[in-house]
């Protein structure tokens, strides 16, 4: 039989276990949301370069000949 000591010192083992692991999940969580911070960045950076070049695009002379395998 365990000792009410021994329980005690298992439940403490685990609990500083279950600390460390929540941490290294905090580390992650923070580290995941800057990264997608970054991303979203890029995202409104790269849909306005493409609203950019839509434009570009369209402005082009409607006057062009097809291609030739047309």
């Amino acid at each position: 039989m365990t000792t009410d000591a021994q329980r005690i010192a298992e439940l403490e083992i685990r609990l500083a276990h279950q600390e460390q692991a929540a941490d290294e999940l905090s580390a992650v969580v923070a580290e995941q949301a800057n990264l997608v911070e970054l991303l979203r960045e890029q995202v409104r950076r790269l849909s306005g370069q493409m609203g950019e070049l839509a434009e570009v695009v369209s402005d082009k002379a409607p006057d062009d000949p097809p291609p030739p395998h047309y």
